[in-house]
């Protein structure tokens, strides 16, 4: 059975990639995590909404 998680940082932010420098905040989208809870082996992806603004 697999399970989705978000990925935190420091405190409550998430993990990000960087797509580029904002003015007063990083641009950047969130990476997730899918969790096989039988075997514990982690995948990280990004929605794929969040695809788009990669390009």
């Amino acid at each position: 059975m697999e399970k989705t998680y978000r990925t935190k940082t420091y405190g409550e932010m998430p993990l990000k990639l960087d797509t580029g420098k904002g003015w007063i905040f990083p641009k950047g989208v969130e990476v997730k995590a899918h969790v096989d809870l039988e075997t514990g082996q982690v995948s990280f992806f990004i929605a794929p909404e969040d695809l788009e603004k990669m390009k």
